[in-house]
């Protein structure tokens, strides 16, 4: 048994190698994601690559691989050098999601279309290379519109855009925002006023599981800063959020897998905002799996080594219905630019009740600042309860008790910057 990574994949790997005992796995990765392989000294074959490489090399790569170690199954973890997975399946010959799914998914306006034509989600969309065609986009679908990069990650370059007078300093910032990230191009699509929720999925054979719906909190922009689950929702509006996933799903030609999809449910419909072939981040899915039995991590290590999931994963969604406790995550939004001097009240929010974790991901002699994406966001505590406003209020009141003193704010004869609210 040899399973073939591309990327690193974090902890996912000795999680799949915990799952099939005896398993064999070998890696290809970019040369950034080496120091985030975990157990190396566990790795069979490892090969390495630049950025640049073609996808040529990567499957030339893992012929080499195949030849010397025959490969049965082959597994991406992140939603990185898709393209790449999946010319390697096609190659190999294993099971691995085509070339069409990958590119309907990370490229967010194909995702659009694919949608409208499947009846799923009509939201106009389109490839913006001009201010002059966010104008015309604008003048035909009407404000406000979104602009974001047509691949992005962590919110960064999203922008709301409510009229003409906009347009030229959003597409500067979001053109900005996708170049540091290595997108060439951006988009605008119609926006939605609603409720924002992410919708956490398993796939098994093109059948289809919501575990999980969540609901968002956002900073003032786009970016996350606190999440709910289960979601409190109605009967009806959960049905309908679980249904139009679904079949965006078998639109976009998802058959196995774990799914992080993310939706705005408007007084009319249920609006797909994008979907991703992976887990949550945010620590969702630990939160999922410390208030019930369903662990996606586990779920997503175990189908791509070849286990099926998804009849035990309905028995335990089927009993966390029945019985929910919540969690809830909330993040620190720092209300001034700084050098950080000191980190005070980690103890005192570790001690407030059900408080399951306190993260700082700062430290002395960093910068916080006002957030523009999810990398920005320098602390979080996450708790439990037995309802979605308890979990939160938990979560929220740890938070509040951090406090980032800073140069910047000495100077000015403040003792600190309060990143909770």
């Amino acid at each position: 048994m040899h399973l073939l990574i591309v990327g690193a994949g974090s902890e996912l790997p000795p999680r799949a190698r915990a799952a099939r005992p005896g398993l064999r796995t070998s890696v290809i990765c970019q040369q950034q994601a080496v120091p985030y392989l975990q157990e190396p000294e566990r790795i069979d074959r490892l090969v390495v690559l630049p950025q640049s490489a073609a996808v040529s090399e990567w499957v030339a790569a893992a012929r080499f691989i195949n030849d010397v170690a025959p490969v049965t199954w082959l597994a991406n973890y992140t939603e990185y050098d898709t393209d790449k997975t999946a010319a390697i399946a096609q190659a190999l010959g294993v099971t691995a999601p085509s070339a069409e799914t990958y590119r309907h998914i990370s490229d967010k306006c194909a995702m659009r279309q694919r949608l409208a034509a499947a009846g799923v989600d009509d939201t106009p969309a389109a490839v913006a290379h001009t201010v002059e065609d966010i104008r015309l986009f604008g003048d035909q679908a009407g404000y406000p519109l979104i602009c974001k990069p047509l691949s992005g990650v962590g919110s960064r370059g999203v922008v709301l855009v409510r009229s003409a007078d906009e347009i030229d300093q959003a597409f500067r910032h979001t053109t900005s925002a996708a170049e540091s990230l290595d997108v060439t191009q951006v988009m605008v699509e119609r926006f939605h006023h609603g409720r924002e929720f992410s919708v956490e999925a398993v796939s098994e054979d093109g059948r289809h599981l919501v575990a999980c719906v969540t609901e968002k909190h956002l900073a003032s922009g786009f970016v996350e800063i606190g999440h709910v689950l289960p979601a409190p929702l109605s009967p009806e509006v959960r049905s309908d959020i679980e249904r139009t996933v679904g079949a965006a799903l078998d639109a976009l030609g998802v058959q196995t897998g774990v799914t992080h999809t993310e939706v705005i449910v408007t007084p009319e419909h249920v609006r797909i905002i994008e979907t991703h072939l992976r887990l949550a981040g945010d620590e969702i899915p630990q939160m999922l799996a410390r208030v019930s039995s369903i662990d996606l991590a586990d779920a997503l290590v175990r189908q791509s080594v070849g286990m099926s999931v998804l009849d035990e994963l309905e028995v335990a969604k089927r009993r966390f219905d029945a019985a929910p406790l919540y969690a809830a995550i909330w993040y620190a939004e720092p209300t001034a630019d700084g050098v950080i001097e000191s980190i005070d009240g980690i103890d005192a929010a570790r001690l407030i009740p059900d408080v399951r974790d306190v993260s700082v991901t700062v430290g002395r002699g960093d910068r916080i600042s006002p957030l523009t994406m999810s990398r920005d966001r320098p602390a979080y505590a996450w708790a439990t309860g037995t309802s979605a406003r308890e979990a939160l209020d938990r979560a929220r009141a740890a938070v509040g008790e951090l406090r980032f003193t800073t140069v910047a704010d000495r100077q000015r004869g403040e003792s600190a910057v309060v990143a909770g609210r």
